[in-house]
């Protein structure tokens, strides 16, 4: 996967799932195929990836962001809630079921923390 270039900064996208949204490219994997996150949020994530994923399905993959200059992979579990494709590129949104940084420490992540990820 080519080098992503993230954004500066963020701001949250009002939704009425419950959760704010917050607009971002990070890196991500699913199944050992590269991807990029679109949108994240306290209970939710879409990502862009190659690798299809059926309705209902647990899917596992990592989301790398970079907090205070130091990279961290979170590790998450999340369930597939919706498949689409935009102009050829398939997206996935996902339920946060679980995340983890470097597959070992617990993180809580609260939506205000994810506004200064670059």
């Amino acid at each position: 996967m080519k080098h992503i270039k993230t954004q500066k900064h963020t701001s949250p996208l009002r939704s009425a799932r419950g959760a704010d949204r917050f607009d971002t490219e990070l890196p991500d994997e699913i199944g050992g195929v590269q991807g990029l996150t679109r949108n994240i949020s306290a209970t939710g994530i879409y990502f862009e990836t190659e690798l299809t994923q059926e309705p209902g399905l647990r899917v596992h993959f990592t989301v790398e962001v970079n907090v205070r200059g130091e990279k961290i992979r979170l590790v998450c579990e999340g369930e597939v809630v919706r498949e689409d494709r935009n102009d050829g590129v398939l997206g996935i949104a996902a339920k946060l079921a679980s995340f983890f940084a470097d597959a070992a420490e617990v993180i809580d992540v609260h939506p205000s923390s994810l506004a200064g990820i670059h």
